[in-house]
């Protein structure tokens, strides 16, 4: 029996879609050939970037290992944009690289050099840890949202900050929708000028 539950575990985990970002191209190889022999797909590889974000959602990608050995020289913010787990890979393992891996949003750390077999493990756990914090990272998105949105319908229509909510939330009602995706309609322009002003 546990040895059905652990096939069952393997093959899920071996299902994981993975980005690969490091901008040497040497260490980049060798991350690309570590999850290789893991079993893994790695569905998106390259340096950090601005635009490496999209791809990675576009990807559907579940974990993005990221490359870095000096802290000096750490990407760009990937979190809270990128929507997968992030695990840091580096033969550094001091405290400059420690602030680094939580600057950078990271939910797991991989040593240089990688053995295969703890490449699962620790996706298997960042993945999971990051999936348990999705409704917390939404709900506080979609806070910032509404507070925005607020903010916007006080400028545009001259009314006090509860007066604005009530104004949000009517409208919410009346569309039969989130107060939040009212939220987004207004900050895009959509919904601002539209409604009551009560």
């Amino acid at each position: 029996m546990h040895s059905s539950n652990g096939r069952t575990a393997d093959v899920r985990f071996s299902q994981l879609r993975v980005a690969v970002l490091d901008a040497e191209v040497e260490s980049r190889e060798q991350l690309v050939s570590a999850i290789a022999g893991a079993g893994l797909e790695v569905c998106v590889e390259g340096p950090p970037r601005p635009s490496i974000v999209g791809l990675i959602h576009r990807a559907a990608c579940d974990a993005a290992l990221v490359g870095i050995d000096d802290p000096a020289g750490s990407p760009i913010r990937l979190a809270p944009n990128i929507e997968c787990a992030l695990i840091l890979c580096s033969q550094n393992t001091g405290p400059d690289m420690m602030v680094a891996a939580r600057k950078m949003g990271a939910m797991g750390f991989l040593v240089r050099p990688i053995r295969s077999e703890q490449i699962v493990p620790t996706l298997a756990l960042a993945t999971s840890i990051f999936r348990e914090g999705q409704p917390l990272r939404r709900t506080l998105a979609e806070r910032k949202t509404i507070e925005q949105a607020k903010g916007r319908v006080m400028e545009r229509r001259g009314m006090t900050e509860d007066a604005a909510f009530r104004w949000l939330r009517r409208r919410a009602m009346d569309t039969r929708t989130r107060i939040a995706d009212v939220a987004r309609d207004v900050l895009s322009g959509q919904n601002a000028r539209e409604g009551t002003s009560g």
